[in-house]
């Protein structure tokens, strides 16, 4: 008995052990898992996500000061001298109030409504009930009064038979949770 004990609990640990960070789940009224864009501040992003590996004080054009904290960052600056991440999440903070501004992330643990980075371009359209659609970037996104979700695309073909170029392959590249209060403007074709 004392040893099939022991075998069940080396068992819990060892699937622990490679199954991964918890999902966060994100919506587009602005939730990130326990934070939400305009309420949530720097200690709250710090109490979920941790210490930041890097941290960039910024201004893009004339928008808002930002504050970003990146994370998955691998040596780098959380963001460039324009406020484009380059991290692989980052959250950036509105300056002046301190509130949470936006979400970037390249990181498959954030999901909205199942799809998440990775998850092909036909499965994301399917499950979103929408299609892909190629402006300056290859987007789909869904919004509301509060806050907006963006999901980018990589790879695949432009279909250009579409009343509006569409996208065959690929698959979400990165997901975006957006303030419609506050933006720090770094991602521009984002920015509604």
């Amino acid at each position: 008995m004392r040893g099939s004990v022991f075998v069940l609990a080396l068992a819990l640990v060892v699937a622990g052990c490679g199954s991964g960070r918890a999902r966060v789940v994100v919506t587009a009224a602005g939730r990130i898992g326990p934070l939400h864009v305009d309420r949530s501040d720097r200690a709250d992003v710090i109490a979920f996500a941790g210490k930041p590996e890097s941290e960039t004080h910024g201004r893009y054009s004339s928008y808002p000061a930002f504050d970003a904290l990146g994370y998955g960052c691998k040596g780098k600056q959380a963001t460039g001298l324009d406020g484009v991440p380059r991290c692989e999440t980052v959250f950036y903070l509105d300056s002046r109030s301190g509130a949470l501004a936006l979400l970037y992330t390249e990181d498959a643990r954030y999901e909205f409504r199942r799809v998440g980075v990775g998850v092909s371009t036909a499965s994301a359209e399917r499950l979103l009930a929408q299609k892909v659609t190629v402006g300056c970037l290859a987007a789909l996104g869904v919004e509301t009064k509060t806050g907006f979700v963006v999901l980018t695309f990589g790879g695949g073909n432009i279909i250009r038979s579409h009343p509006r170029l569409g996208l065959a392959g690929g698959q979400v590249d990165a997901l975006v949770v957006h303030s419609k209060r506050l933006s720090p403007g770094v991602l521009d074709c984002i920015d509604g």
